[in-house]
């Protein structure tokens, strides 16, 4: 049943509404709903209550708007689903074949069911985790040693809390093809950056993409359709 949902980006979270408020965190491999059920596309589907270290209000108090739940990657593998920020939708089983694959990578056990992409940084090939639920992308601090840092952001992660970071701008290239763009990164704290490490990522690449493409995840890849940015 092709369905689409209202969509808003608010401090860089995409927030559903699909008669809950539901935060897109493909960084997740879990949902959860402070009911126990989410409802998408006529299903209603059971889920946890909470995760470890986050519960709805958790997530309201650092979003700062009302968040019933989390899209993580267990129901989002379900359907093909597309997000289009700058229309304002997600579309829920949308069966459309787009041609663009970004391409991806094998990930080892302690992250199945994530997304995964190759892409360039600093004219570097790097291995990226695909997070809609990062407001910032992160990149290994080998990426951006010797260069001079643009300031420090705030963020928080469940696992260490609030934490900041030195940030820096790089040039990225998405996909064979593409003209490079400028984009922020922030480099992970230690314990963080240690978890990329066992999975053999470079990094995580968060909302920032979203915001210049309309992105399609179908079969555990990302594609492009045609149109592009």
């Amino acid at each position: 049943m092709f369905t689409n949902y209202p969509i808003r980006l608010i401090n860089n979270h995409i927030i559903v509404d699909a008669e809950q408020q539901l935060i897109v965190d493909t960084g997740s491999p879990v949902s959860f709903h402070s009911s126990g059920m989410i409802n998408l596309c006529g299903e209603s589907i059971a889920v946890k209550t909470s995760i470890p270290g986050v519960s709805a209000d958790y997530l309201s108090s650092k979003v700062g708007t009302r968040i019933d739940g989390l899209l993580g990657m267990d129901i989002i593998h379900r359907y093909p689903l597309m997000i289009d920020l700058h229309c304002g939708f997600m579309f829920v089983d949308d069966d459309a074949v787009y041609p663009h694959a970004l391409e991806d990578f094998e990930l080892g056990p302690l992250a199945q069911g994530l997304l995964a992409i190759r892409m360039t940084v600093n004219n570097r090939p790097v291995k990226m985790i695909v997070d809609t639920g990062a407001p910032v992308s992160y990149i290994n601090q080998s990426i951006v040693s010797g260069m001079v840092s643009d300031g420090e952001i705030d963020d928080f992660h469940p696992l260490i809390g609030d934490f900041h970071t030195n940030t820096y701008h790089c040039d990225v290239i998405p996909m064979i093809g593409e003209q490079p763009y400028n984009q922020l990164f922030g480099v992970l704290p230690t314990m963080l950056g240690m978890t990329l490490a066992m999975i053999q990522a470079d990094g995580i690449i968060g909302i920032e993409l979203f915001k210049r493409y309309r992105i399609q995840i179908r079969e555990g890849r990302l594609y492009l359709p045609p149109q592009g940015i």
